[in-house]
């Protein structure tokens, strides 16, 4: 007789992005490099039960397509690529991998600060052409105003998980004053102690870090009314999802002085191309970009391993962990 076909088919749609560690329950294995487009997702998803990806989207006519899913796991934070409501009527529970690269986003936040603060391309630049230093004496001109040291800094900080609490350490140890924003359109008899409003946040802080996750209630939040508000020499650090920043009122920003600087690690449309996005087609010079790598580290390809490994082995253990907050679990009868 021959062997028994089991159960489960895990299928990894984008394995480049870090090495997927072996689970310890029957299965049948597929692993694919990267997987671009909805037709190639589509193809490759269709028989697996148990879907890995990290950025490669499953819509609804893929898991429509795909008639046997029952897991989707992301080897990342956000999971704004992933059809909810599709997954919800499917009783198609969804996990993500919490809190798994906030130390390195944290660091690389403050990376984009201090070059956004101390004008490090632009420095180099200059010294690299050799000509306006030597003109000048000094390159003290690329700089509007002498930069704040830290403990001159007031750090806002929205988003207050993994990940805020990273950044929020981080900024306390350079000495700055913190600040943690409450939810947007929170009414001031419920402020969370700890918390301080949104718009007093956005008023007050020189440095504005954003560090929530893309949902509903967070997209475009930061659009022209938020910036108009900020100090004009404050500096917008981004480093949570694109969509919760208005892209082009940013650029406004930038360009008539709203604010002083800006640095983004990530962007709406992803990967960014010189017609997708104003950040690219318009350039402000105030502006410092990366290419969405704030994540990548030694500590988050661990944690990542980790965290996949305890998702699908819990889950088919009946026993789901890292669930994401609207996704539906299996210990449900009906899908929430």
């Amino acid at each position: 007789m021959g062997s028994v076909k089991p159960r489960h088919k895990v299928v990894c749609l984008d394995a480049y992005l870090c090495p997927v560690p072996s689970f310890n329950f029957p299965h049948e294995y597929v692993e694919y490099e990267n997987t671009i487009g909805e037709d190639l997702i589509t193809e490759r998803a269709r028989d697996a039960t148990i879907i890995i990806t990290t950025r490669a989207p499953m819509s609804a006519r893929t898991i429509q397509n795909c008639p046997r899913l029952e897991l989707i796991a992301l080897m990342s934070v956000g999971y704004d690529i992933i059809d909810m409501e599709a997954c919800r009527s499917r009783c198609i529970t969804v996990c993500n991998s919490p809190s798994a690269s906030a130390e390195s986003v944290a660091e690389h936040a403050f990376a984009l600060f201090f070059g956004a603060k101390r004008k490090v391309v632009d420095l180099h630049n200059v010294t690299l052409k050799g000509e306006e230093w030597p003109r000048a004496k000094s390159a003290f001109h690329l700089y509007k105003h002498p930069p704040r040291v830290n403990r001159h800094e007031t750090l806002g900080i929205i988003g207050y998980g993994g990940l805020g609490k990273y950044i929020e350490n981080i900024g306390n140890a350079l000495g700055m004053s913190v600040l943690i924003a409450e939810r947007k359109n929170t009414l001031s008899g419920s402020i969370r102690p700890g918390r301080t409003p949104f718009e007093e946040v956005l008023q007050t802080c020189t440095v504005l870090m954003i560090a929530c996750s893309l949902d509903a209630e967070s997209g475009n939040m930061i659009a022209e009314a938020e910036l108009q508000s900020m100090r004009r020499d404050s500096i917008v650090v981004n480093v949570a999802r694109g969509g919760v920043m208005d892209e082009a009122a940013l650029v406004k920003a930038l360009n008539e002085g709203w604010v002083s600087s800006a640095a983004t690690d990530v962007f709406t449309i992803e990967p960014a191309t010189t017609t997708s996005t104003p950040f690219i087609v318009e350039f402000p010079p105030n502006l410092t970009l990366s290419p969405h790598v704030a994540w990548y580290a030694d500590a988050t390809l661990e944690t990542l391993q980790a965290l996949i490994k305890e998702t699908l082995e819990g889950f088919v253990a009946k026993k789901p962990v890292n669930l994401v907050k609207e996704s539906w679990s299996i210990d449900q009868t009906t899908p929430r």
